[in-house]
């Protein structure tokens, strides 16, 4: 023993350089375990060697201060922590929640903050606190609704404003407490999505979309129409200012599905990118566009070469319907069947890096939901299905590891999924 404290010593007492260089022939399944002996080798490995490995990981890198980060609830973890949950993230190890669950089926969408989670279910929008010992608490703080019937079909947020739209075209927004609401479109028509930018509101259904400006009056807020799109487009999305509109049609039979306007002067553009019909759009910045659509890819289009940059399949020929982003390398892809989720790099657009399958759950009869929404921080993915709210915590390991990376080569998971 005394032995091994005189080592010990001796190696704590080097100076930094040298120990950089011994560190240098540790793997990185040593490194972790030389992080538990002390603490001043766990701040030099966390400071030196994770910082540099932890920079473009999948789901957890922290280059330029990506979008992830700033609604991640651990925003404060050490690089070597970093470096332990993105690993999990790629070798399929979590902790598994189940949350909300209801019977009758329906297509909820979910909205992540760092401190708060946003659930719309039938007619009204509920808004949950973020826990420390789970990843969000099981009461909602607060459940925002309006006087007239209809289901939510899709919302937005922006600063403390929310503009929610229900099925049968009226939609409303929400500030300080206080309800606006308007009928947009008609009855009949099936309003598929909102958005907004400063006073720039979009509104979509099987009919046609929508411009409107925002005026206030008399402590009033209207919506005035200022522009028409005599066309079905499933999703919409106002670039940052509110200057350029993104538009994925629910079909296209030239395959050109991905439309840009200027939200100014009307004018329309089709873009160069290969797809029938888009379910969900994604901006990643001023050039490039994330796309989830019905031909069973993700695209990726980049407005300075106008063509598809990337594309990734889904292996069991599965539509996308919702897409996340970790803003530096990370793609997450919601698909049609099984609540199942992909994970890609947008550097390796040939593969998947892993698929994650929730299990199945005693209380829900459907075992074949689609992923209706998506959202994740560096540590959890929250998953919306029409029956509950499923959330991995890829900080906890589970004792089963569930990788698909490799489920083409093994018989065995590949016929536990069938």
């Amino acid at each position: 023993m005394e032995g091994d404290r005189r080592v010990h010593t001796k190696l704590l007492d080097l100076n930094l350089d040298c120990m950089l260089r011994i560190l240098n022939y540790c793997t990185e399944e040593d490194l972790l375990n030389l992080c538990r002996v002390h603490r001043h080798l766990r701040n030099i490995i966390d400071k030196y060697i994770f910082y540099v490995k932890t920079l473009d990981v999948l789901m957890c890198g922290h280059r330029d201060c990506t979008r992830i980060n700033k609604r991640s609830y651990y925003s404060s973890i050490s690089y070597v922590t970093r470096f332990h949950i993105a690993r999990n993230w790629l070798h399929g190890r979590y902790r598994e929640y189940e949350y909300y669950n209801h019977r009758q089926m329906f297509p909820t969408k979910i909205l992540l903050e760092r401190d708060l989670l946003y659930v719309s279910h039938l007619d009204y929008l509920r808004v949950y606190a973020r826990a420390n010992h789970e990843p969000v608490q099981r009461r909602y703080l607060q459940e925002i609704s309006t006087g007239s019937r209809g289901d939510i079909s899709s919302f937005a947020k922006k600063g403390d404003t929310i503009f929610g739209g229900r099925v049968t075209g009226n939609c409303y927004i929400w500030e300080d407490g206080i309800v606006h609401e308007q009928q947009l479109h008609r009855v009949k028509e099936y309003l598929h999505c909102v958005d907004f930018e400063d006073d720039i509101y979009v509104t979509s259904t099987n009919v046609c979309a929508k411009l409107w400006r925002r005026t206030n009056e008399l402590g009033l807020i209207y919506l005035e129409p200022f522009a028409e799109m005599p066309q079905e487009y499933k999703v919409l999305r106002l670039a940052e200012g509110g200057e350029r509109l993104y538009g994925g049609l629910y079909t296209d039979v030239d395959r050109y599905a991905l439309r840009e306007f200027d939200v100014e002067s009307g004018k329309e553009t089709v873009l160069n990118s290969n797809t029938l019909s888009i379910y969900d759009l994604l901006i990643k910045d001023e050039h490039v566009i994330f796309t989830a659509n019905f031909d069973t890819t993700c695209r990726m289009y980049d407005r300075r070469s106008n063509r598809d940059e990337a594309v990734f399949e889904d292996p069991f020929d599965s539509s996308f319907y919702c897409l996340e982003y970790d803003g530096v390398y990370g793609l997450l892809c919601g698909a049609k069947y099984h609540a199942r989720v992909n994970l890609y790099d947008i550097r390796m657009p040939k593969t998947y890096q892993q698929l994650y399958f929730p299990r199945r759950s005693k209380r829900a009869r459907n075992l074949s939901s689609p992923v209706y929404s998506l959202a994740c921080d560096n540590r959890y993915l929250f998953i919306a299905t029409d029956q509950n709210i499923r959330v991995f915590d890829f900080k906890e390991n589970c004792a089963e590891s569930r990788d698909y990376r490799n489920i083409f080569d093994d018989k065995r998971s590949f016929r536990s999924l069938q």
